[in-house]
């Protein structure tokens, strides 16, 4: 079976983008990390460089424990965000992946600190533990799996 998932560049640029880096055109001003994206110009940019963008569907990049996330409401605009987790288990109750408020999904897999698998459900993409009810541990993962026809 040849795999049908097209992938729209703003969501290959999302994928590709190196966020929180320094941003070329404001190189001496405070807050230039990049953490924009125009999904419309798949350029991404920091905040000084929004006024040209104003106009456009633009998409925040925020960060959790030194990841890449994105707030779920917003990806779920985009793209079906089902199968991807978005919270953990903690002291026997489900807790969210959250950044001011908001429930966030990691943008790439994180790297995996202990081989421990204790749910016998993992990542479909990069073998990462899950809960049950999810088959993807971030965006990036959901991507490759759908690439892969693994939905």
């Amino acid at each position: 079976m040849s795999s049908c998932f097209e992938m729209p560049s703003w969501l290959e640029k999302l994928m590709s983008e190196k966020f929180f880096s320094p941003c070329a055109s404001h190189e001496g001003i405070k807050k230039n990390e990049k953490n924009i994206l125009c999904l419309d110009c798949c350029f991404g940019f920091c905040p000084h460089c929004i006024p040209p963008h104003r106009s456009h569907r633009l998409l925040q990049i925020r960060r959790y424990v030194y990841h890449d996330v994105v707030r779920v409401e917003d990806l779920e605009k985009l793209i079906d965000m089902s199968l991807v987790q978005v919270n953990f288990k903690e002291n026997n109750h489900f807790e969210s992946y959250t950044t001011n408020s908001a429930k966030v999904a990691f943008l790439k897999q994180r790297p995996q600190s202990r081989s421990f698998r204790a749910s016998g459900n993992d990542c479909r993409s990069c073998g990462r533990p899950l809960q049950d009810s999810f088959l993807y541990c971030s965006l990036s993962c959901k991507v490759i799996g759908m690439r892969n026809e693994i939905v």
